[in-house]
């Protein structure tokens, strides 16, 4: 089930992007204007990024759980077709102790512009972190306010008016590096102008490198979209930025800009062009400093990194060197192994052409033994009277004749059986190439016995 308070959130901003997108457009006058080089350079796409002072007079939330006190300035120069307009902003910002993640602040703002009037604002600052359940975020929500004086002045045959106004904003961000905005600007007594303004914006920060953000800005009778990127190159070092310009009575610009982190100090420098042509009368410039106290610097930091890496490095190169060692532990206890294993298999083969040859030899000494016996018992019946006559049996049948091989079969015994003598073995081996192993018959094997040659 949806938690009331969140889905109150969603209906304001499905209310706010009606109400935004329900006016027409025209151009922008000097009081719709908002300093900074920074979101300058970014086309004025800032609501959803808000990192640095200039937050204040875009989302008020930006600034929350600020670690340093900051002190900023700012000095811009316009053009326009109604004249030139000249800028000028102090800043300062610094934790507030009593809350843990609270920021305290207060600016000025200046603008002069030659037939087009002056303003001047003075700004209270406050904001705060703190986590809202009901919106299951993973990080802190960002809450933040300005009060503050503001003094118009039209030009002088007519009257200057001072009044007092309020801004408030809220800054949603993940893990993932997606942010959401929504801020209600120049709530203000009536003094002419400036006139309220509701701001709804996102960004998008790939890898820490690339920021994409753009704002949805809006004042009765002026809505436009501001697309902006930044980024980051040499460890935040530098950043470079471009985006769609405040199109400034009634002239579209373009808008570039680059800052440098010299920290504690940041410098920050945009310019515009017109798109229309560059020499039409309209382009401006902008430069802000900031200083943050305490802040570590750049080059320690940027050693600091260094280290870190390099202690990355070294750690995954000992990881590795322990890898390899291991490897070669194992490689080594395998050559070992098969070295022990083809030493043993050697003796096997060793061993078992002796067992062949023991094989062999003994065979032939029982063949001898067995003909001895023959012999021995063919000169005993010599001396034996001599016994009837037994009936002939009847002839052999002619040759080839056939022999399946007994166990102890030998070709010598065969030609013994066969032939009568021992010596002509070679002639049932020449019959029986092919089912003779290592001088000896193949057990089962049906062997030929041919003709004896005379």
């Amino acid at each position: 089930m949806i938690e009331p308070a969140y889905w109150r959130c969603m209906r304001a901003l499905a209310l706010a992007l009606f109400f935004t997108l329900a006016g027409p457009a025209r151009a922008a006058k000097f009081s719709d204007f908002l300093p900074g080089a920074k979101p300058m350079g970014m086309g004025m796409a800032y609501s959803a990024v808000a990192d640095d002072p200039y937050a204040l007079f875009y989302n008020p939330a930006g600034t929350a759980n600020t670690p340093y006190i900051q002190a900023g300035s700012g000095l811009g120069r316009f053009h326009s077709p109604v004249g030139p307009m000249t800028v000028g902003t102090l800043t300062y910002l610094r934790p507030f102790e009593p809350v843990p993640t609270a920021t305290v602040g207060a600016a000025y703002l200046f603008q002069r512009q030659y037939h087009g009037g002056d303003r001047d604002a003075f700004l209270f600052h406050y904001a705060q972190e703190r986590r809202v359940p009901e919106l299951h975020l993973t990080r802190p929500v960002k809450f933040g306010a300005n009060f503050k004086f503001i003094n118009v002045d039209k030009g002088p045959d007519v009257k200057g008016k001072f009044g007092l106004g309020f801004d408030a904003g809220i800054l949603l961000r993940s893990n993932s590096g997606v942010s959401g905005s929504l801020a209600l600007l120049d709530l203000i007594t009536a003094v002419g102008t400036p006139r309220p303004m509701l701001v709804m914006g996102g960004a998008y920060t790939w890898r820490k490198w690339l920021t994409a953000a753009v704002d949805l800005r809006s004042r009765p009778g002026l809505t436009e979209i501001y697309p902006g990127l930044e980024a980051a190159f040499h460890q935040g070092l530098l950043k470079a930025r471009i985006g769609k310009g405040l199109r400034l009575d009634g002239v579209s610009q373009l808008a570039f800009g680059f800052g440098v982190n010299f920290s504690p100090m940041v410098l920050d420098m945009a310019m515009t062009l017109p798109i229309g042509g560059i020499n039409r009368g309209a382009g401006s410039y902008q430069v802000g400093l900031n200083y943050r106290f305490g802040a570590p610097s750049f080059s320690g930091s940027f050693v600091g990194q260094a280290a870190s890496e390099s202690e990355s490095l070294k750690a995954e190169i000992n990881r590795l060197e322990e890898q390899r060692k291991s490897l070669d532990a194992q490689t080594k206890a395998s050559q070992t192994n098969r070295d022990i294993a083809d030493g043993q298999l050697r003796v096997l083969e060793r061993r078992v052409r002796e067992l062949q040859d023991d094989f062999r030899s003994l065979q032939r000494k029982k063949e001898d033994l067995e003909f001895q016996v023959r012999e021995a018992q063919a000169e005993k019946a010599a001396f034996e009277p001599a016994k009837p006559e037994e009936p002939k049996k009847p002839a052999p049948p002619a040759w080839p004749r056939k022999h399946v091989v007994q166990p102890g079969d030998t070709l010598r015994s065969l030609a013994k059986t066969y032939y009568g003598d021992p010596n002509l073995w070679e002639t049932i081996y020449e019959a029986n190439r092919d089912k003779v192993e290592r001088g000896l018959p193949q057990e089962g094997a049906t062997l030929s016995i041919p003709e004896p040659r005379r």
